[in-house]
């Protein structure tokens, strides 16, 4: 017992504690202009615009795409709606000629109704945008006006139309060879981790980008999947519009993160909804901590800005469009990979065989998960740091069960302590 107690202390060599995540920082959120349109504004387009055609993504051989509404269903009226359906006509014209904001004009949108007012507008656009993440160039600014009975709105692209018909084919190939490396037969949850660790794997977090003059493509899908750069924005539409094209619903939540505005996912699994913030997610020591938690737990160190209606109560006039109950925890990262432990006595076959199983697929990390009715500091010291010593029993009955080429290194091996989860992430090597 002596000897298990010094080899013991030896495994305790290094603790990790979670630092804060990535932070995002936007200070681009659909900055508007009003133009100077007055009764001589012209309601038709310009010469000069190039028709683009929409990306031309295959059907996954598995998997059925969804259509996600959610903006346009928030909309109040018969005349939001008909905005909403015209820009999705009018941002496929572009000009070639840039303008005074170094940007290009896009089809003009003519609304009919003289009570149609800013306010309108602004949520349209949100909608429209929230929607179709697709819809990669269309930038953060947009001019209106008013003749007579009618209100004309403008919106812009950052690029060209023949060099966004170009992209739109990159664009299209790269989401093309996600999907068709889709393995067959995941349920929603591992679809969903599948889809969340290749979005992480080929995309860097784009630390400095504040605002579109940095970098309008990592706010992108494009930035995310092409360039592998991205912030926030970036993250969470990439991580939208790959899980509504295997048919997995999922939107947006706008709030702060880091007391700095912030965007991340909200996604639906077998039919309750979590929140999934991959940005947070995209980090050394903390790739699932975000995946499908519930409302209280994003709560933590997330803010969620209000609904439209109450966007006299939020900050910088950041809002939601809609926002779905999270109270869910079933498809929790932690409950559904963890070893559960409730008794560790009663749970060692189980620890033993999980630790076993870690070892033959040589995985580096190992989740624990407590039961909520065991004090989490106390489970921690008996585990670790005191008798009996728990974790180091099961180590070194899982290395008797293991080949004798390699044995899990009980004399380095550190941890990340996760206590708003309940959880601790074992880091394994071997030797």
């Amino acid at each position: 017992m002596k000897k298990m107690k010094c080899k013991a202390a030896a495994f305790l060599i290094a603790v990790s504690m979670l630092n804060c995540m990535s932070g995002c920082f936007i200070n681009d959120l659909l900055e508007h202009a009003q133009g100077q349109l007055f009764e001589s504004v012209k309601f038709e387009d310009d010469s000069g615009y190039t028709q683009v055609t929409a990306e031309t993504v295959a059907d996954s051989a598995y998997y059925k795409p969804k259509a996600v509404t959610y903006g346009y269903d928030s909309l109040d009226s018969q005349t939001q709606k008909d905005c909403y359906n015209d820009m999705c006509t009018a941002v496929y014209r572009i000009s070639e000629e840039k303008n005074e904001y170094d940007l290009y004009a896009t089809g003009k949108v003519n609304i009919k109704d003289k009570s149609f007012t800013e306010k309108d507008l602004e949520k349209c656009i949100k909608a429209f945008t929230m929607d179709h993440s697709e819809v990669f160039w269309v930038a953060n600014r947009y001019t209106y006006g008013a003749a007579g009975n009618q209100f004309v709105v403008q919106l812009y692209s950052y690029v060209g139309g023949e060099e966004c018909k170009k992209r739109i084919v990159k664009f299209s190939d790269a989401v093309n060879e996600v999907l068709s490396n889709i393995p067959s037969g995941l349920n929603e949850y591992h679809l969903e981790k599948y889809i969340h660790d290749t979005v992480l794997s080929g995309c860097t977090y784009a630390a400095g980008v504040n605002d579109a003059e940095d970098g309008w493509e990592e706010f992108t899908v494009y930035g995310t999947l092409i360039n592998g750069s991205a912030v926030c924005e970036g993250y969470s539409h990439t991580m939208g519009l790959l899980l509504n094209k295997v048919g997995i619903p999922c939107y947006f939540v706008n709030g702060y993160g880091e007391n700095s505005p912030h965007m991340w996912n909200i996604v639906n699994i077998d039919g309750n909804w979590y929140h999934l913030d991959s940005t947070w997610d995209d980090n050394d020591n903390a790739y699932y901590h975000y995946f499908n938690i519930d409302d209280n737990t994003v709560l933590h160190d997330h803010e969620i800005s209000p609904l439209y209606e109450d966007t006299d109560t939020s900050k910088d006039g950041i809002f939601n469009l809609w926002l779905p109950e999270c109270t869910s925890d079933s498809a929790n990262y932690f409950i559904v990979e963890s070893t559960y432990v409730y008794d560790f006595n009663e749970c060692r076959d189980v620890m033993v065989a999980d630790l076993v199983r870690a070892a033959e697929n040589k995985d580096t990390e190992f989740t624990i998960k407590f039961d909520t009715a065991l004090d989490y500091n106390e489970a921690l010291r008996v585990m670790f740091n005191g008798e009996p010593y728990y974790m180091f029993d099961y180590i070194m009955e899982a290395n008797k069960q293991l080949d004798t080429d390699y044995k899990i290194n009980d004399e380095n091996v550190s941890l990340i302590i996760l206590e708003q989860f309940s959880s601790v992430v074992v880091k394994l090597e071997y030797v």
